[in-house]
């Protein structure tokens, strides 16, 4: 019965030399050039230390019932009107104040048990019909409170800002209603945490330190310090509709602001296990040619005693 080769395996040669010596310098060079190389190379290739990433995630908003709206006016006697939920604001603009209320409806259109999507409505009652209101410019600023949870927990309230420019036939004593639809927008201009909490921004964005004078609205430092933020919320509209009312015996602005917060891409700098996933893979495939390529010029080497070694040679079987 024939047999074969089943298994095989090469013998082993044993170079032994002094830990002073030229043999030993050798084994070292070859041990750097073997594993440092390959770590430069990845990392300074690009992507061995991933600095950034983004998932997705659907945050958790709730309407606060906090607004205010701004309405500019042609009429040189009474060039603005103002109107918000905020006491202490209308107390301060009380000369140019006017009423405001505001209702909402909040619904779960996937059902996924996250709220994504706010129907609010703001009407601003702007008095008699003899009360001369043309509308230039109108600034609605709806404030929720945002959460973030997937990978670092972060609260804070933010806004929607609503600007809007009625048309130049839009007349205010045929009580215009507008409707706005758009999409509750994160925007980041640093990635946030992997993981750990953040509520530097949890606290009120109307700051009434800011807010002394009487004699006009000055709403812009408020604005200047919310854009400056690390992140916040922007309202993009999609879709806007002016339409006329009835006639009736007041002047009535309603406002139908529909606001989505769908799922959304959020940067977040990576922690450590999470970069060193992927830049072991990196280090692992540059390394190793290298060590194929070494131990080569190793076994080479000390085969031709080109440096000197003591060498154990292996166990010879003897012939039958």
């Amino acid at each position: 019965m024939p047999l074969y080769e089943i298994f095989s395996h090469s013998d082993r040669f044993h170079y032994r030399a002094n830990i002073f010596s030229l043999a030993t310098c050798f084994l070292i060079l070859c041990t750097i050039l073997t594993f440092l190389p390959p770590f430069l190379f990845a990392y300074y290739a690009g992507g061995f230390w991933v600095k950034e990433a983004s998932y997705s995630e659907q945050p958790r908003v709730n309407y606060s019932a906090k607004y205010i709206v701004i309405v500019d006016n042609d009429d040189s006697t009474r060039n603005r009107f103002f109107a918000s939920s905020y006491l202490d604001i209308n107390t301060v603009f009380r000369d140019v104040l006017i009423t405001g209320t505001n209702t909402f409806d909040a619904y779960d259109t996937n059902r996924d048990g996250v709220t994504d999507q706010f129907y609010i409505t703001i009407q601003v009652l702007f008095g008699s019909t003899t009360t001369v209101v043309s509308l230039q410019n109108l600034n609605v600023w709806i404030i929720f409170q945002y959460e973030l949870r997937a990978r670092q927990y972060i609260l804070m309230e933010t806004m929607a800002l609503v600007n809007l420019f009625p048309p130049d036939n839009m007349v205010l004593s045929n009580n215009p209603n507008v409707t706005v639809l758009g999409d509750l927008v994160l925007k980041q201009r640093q990635p946030i945490q992997s993981s750990g909490s953040d509520s530097t921004y949890n606290q009120s964005i109307i700051n009434l330190d800011n807010l002394f004078t009487t004699s006009s609205i000055d709403l812009n430092p408020v604005l200047d310090e919310y854009f400056t933020r690390n992140y916040y919320t922007s309202y993009e509209p999609q879709y806007v509709r002016w339409r006329r009312g009835a006639t009736s015996g007041t002047n009535i602005l309603t406002i139908n602001i529909i606001v989505n917060t769908k799922q959304q891409a959020i940067r977040f700098i990576p922690g450590f296990w999470q970069e060193f996933k992927w830049g072991w893979i990196q280090y692992i495939c540059a390394l190793l040619p290298f060590i194929l390529v070494f131990n080569r010029i190793k076994e080479f080497v000390f085969q031709s005693q080109l440096v000197r070694t003591s060498v154990e040679f292996p166990y010879h079987r003897h012939k039958s």
